[in-house]
């Protein structure tokens, strides 16, 4: 009985250490169409930017207006574009259905990104 404790014991560590991620928990996009823009205000209307506007796909991947396929990584609050024709691209998000864009040294350039397909709302029940 002692002997089947020790790797019980062994496998239970090396399970426990594998789920923890190290820059936060691994997590997808929502599926479906993202739209890029300048952000608006009060007084001016946010002007959209089709050519860096992407749709998101299942296999944490995404396909460009182009219609190249890449991928992406997704720790807790940060997005990065790994492959494809917008590989590099950084992204905080902002809740689920905003993300902004980074730039190069952490600079936020005028870029933010929309989940532009149905909502989904959870319903009580």
């Amino acid at each position: 009985m002692k002997r089947m404790t020790l790797p019980a014991l062994a496998l239970l560590t090396v399970a426990t250490s594998a789920s923890a991620v190290p820059g936060g928990k691994l997590t997808t996009l929502q599926l479906g169409n993202w739209t890029c823009e300048v952000p608006g205000d009060a007084t001016v209307m946010p002007i959209a930017k089709p050519e860096l506007s992407f749709r998101t796909v299942p296999d944490s991947s995404y396909i460009a207006p182009d219609g190249t396929r890449g991928s992406y990584l997704r720790l807790a609050g940060e997005l990065m574009l790994t492959s494809g024709s917008f590989s590099g691209r950084r992204f905080v998000m902002d809740g689920e259905e905003i993300m902004r864009e980074q730039g190069r040294d952490d600079e936020a350039p005028a870029i933010r990104c929309v989940h532009a397909s149905p909502i989904n709302i959870a319903t009580p029940g």
